[in-house]
């Protein structure tokens, strides 16, 4: 079954239907008309956007024409989202790994993407070809997410120098205790620590604690000892992911996992 995104305004309630004009969404409407041949009476799952309502639209085609898509509502149905917020925060990496680490963070239920400029990053970013960058990363978001059918598009920010993100988490931490942000660093003590972090973040979820993660992953080079050191003292939590040395596209997906069987 596909799954799109829509416009808040395309959809009907009262008469239990959603129209999509090629207008409005030229990108989808091409997509399911001309790539997918989407036809009458096939079902597609509806997301809305912005974001309002915690639950998608089970839909059939009723009809396709050169200048809109009708779809007849059958059924609401429970977004499948994670009860936790986790944010990505991933060091630089060569862009084709970056753009893997995208499309399965979003698969593996993301909240936010945010590219870490760190002292090792052997990629860089510069200023001229950024937009470029997001707005590509940004479709890899959309695509993955209608591919994984969430209920929302995680936000791939704009590329963060390791500085300002310890400052900005410092701010967080001191905030609530209800914000864990963990670093994951090949030099720190065993798992056995991260399965304790880990049980308390569950203990708190199922008291019905609203819970946000931020994850950091290195890029190639991993972290500094200066950027250890600078996370340690700003409150950040060190977890090992076992004794052998991971990829930094290995790392993520590896961290992410963890996180989703742990927290569904």
């Amino acid at each position: 079954m596909h799954h799109i995104f829509v416009n808040e305004n395309s959809i009907n309630l009262s008469a239990k239907k959603i129209v999509l004009l090629k207008n409005d969404d030229e990108e989808t409407f091409n997509h399911l008309v001309k790539s997918l041949r989407i036809s009458v009476s096939e079902k597609v799952l509806c997301s809305a956007v912005p974001f309002k309502s915690s639950f998608d639209y089970l839909c059939d085609v009723v009809n396709v024409s050169n200048s809109e898509i009708v779809f007849s509502i059958l059924e609401e149905t429970t977004a499948r989202e994670l009860p936790v917020k986790i944010n990505l925060y991933q060091g630089i990496s060569k862009l084709d790994k970056l753009e893997f680490i995208i499309e399965k963070a979003v698969e593996l239920g993301v909240s936010t993407i945010t590219p870490l400029k760190t002292k090792y990053c052997i990629a860089k970013i510069d200023e001229k070809n950024c937009e470029k960058k997001m707005s590509r990363w940004s479709k890899i978001a959309k695509s993955a997410s209608e591919q994984s059918k969430r209920h929302i598009i995680p936000e791939v920010k704009e590329p963060l120098d390791y500085d300002s993100l310890m400052e900005r988490l410092k701010a967080d931490l001191n905030a609530g205790e209800n914000v864990f942000t963990l670093l994951f660093y090949e030099n720190a003590n065993g798992i056995n620590e991260t399965r304790e972090v880990i049980g308390r973040i569950k203990e708190k979820l199922k008291i019905g604690e609203e819970i946000s993660i931020n994850v950091i992953i290195g890029a190639e080079g991993g972290f500094s000892e200066e950027e250890i050191k600078l996370a340690k003292k700003s409150g950040l939590i060190i977890l090992s992911l076992g004794d052998r040395i991971l990829r930094t596209e290995t790392a993520s997906v590896t961290a992410l996992s963890i996180l989703m069987y742990e927290m569904s």
